[in-house]
């Protein structure tokens, strides 16, 4: 019961954090999971263990994505843009991408310290569920350069170590 009360205090803290920080749209997708953790338990309990894994590994990909939002490593749009210069902290990332169509991602090192990287490069329906690749991040201050882009995007970096 208790571990039950403290889960359900974790994601109402989640929800009231991202509210400060003004990320309307953040909040929205948390709120979807304010029951998440007890219905998770609850199929658990009845030996539901793929239903509870689906709900788990859905909350998991809320939580990614507003921790991406709130630190800034959470893109969206659909269009070529070139983003303003920003330095992704040092650590090894799991950068995962969506799209429906053409998509080119590069990362591009301002430093001079590594050279630049091509993400990815993908045609129509590569993407469509999202495709993952891992980098490395020196510390540098870099821009993400979004091109052959032909439908709505998003791109999001996870921390992994």
């Amino acid at each position: 019961m208790k571990k039950r009360m403290g889960v359900g205090i974790v994601v109402a803290l989640m929800i009231v954090v991202a509210g400060a920080l003004g990320a309307s749209n953040l909040v929205d997708a948390l709120r979807g999971h304010e029951s998440s953790v007890q219905e998770i338990m609850a199929l658990a309990d009845k030996g539901d263990k793929e239903g509870a894994l689906a709900l788990l590994d859905s909350l998991h990909t809320a939580v990614i994505e507003a921790r991406a939002k709130i630190t800034g490593l959470f893109f969206s749009g659909q269009a070529d843009i070139l983003t303003d210069p920003f330095v992704l902290p040092e650590g090894i990332y799991r950068v995962h991408f969506t799209t429906e169509a053409f998509g080119v991602v590069k990362i591009i090192i301002l430093d001079g310290s590594d050279s630049d990287k091509l993400l990815f490069n993908l045609a129509p329906g590569d993407a469509s569920e999202g495709t993952s690749t891992v980098y490395r991040s020196h510390g540098s201050r870099i821009m993400i350069q979004f091109s052959n882009i032909s439908a709505p995007y998003m791109l999001v970096f996870e921390r992994i170590e």
